[in-house]
């Protein structure tokens, strides 16, 4: 695994992957970093080896549809008014 996939691995950017490196805590075989033996020096050295997936924030934009339909005849109708409402998300 190279070290821009051990970044995705864990949550980070490469850039703290590098500061990893410069600390000592990766473990590369050539080019290829060895995970296990980096996650086993990462977990003694950071409080949380992969970062919580941060939670996204839900909202949703509430729209009200009135429709006044009048019946004009045997299977005829007719849209006397129609009128919306939209209330945007809450902050």
């Amino acid at each position: 695994m190279n070290q821009a996939e051990f970044a995705k691995l864990h949550g980070v950017s490469r850039k703290t992957v590098t500061m990893w490196k410069s600390r000592g805590w990766l473990v590369l075989e050539g080019d290829e970093v060895n995970v296990e033996a980096s996650n086993a020096n990462i977990e003694m050295h950071r409080k949380t080896v992969t970062q919580p997936e941060k939670k996204k924030k839900l909202s949703a934009t509430v729209v009200t549809l009135t429709i006044q339909i009048r019946v004009t005849g045997p299977g005829d109708l007719e849209v006397v008014t129609a009128t919306t409402e939209t209330t945007p998300p809450a902050s």
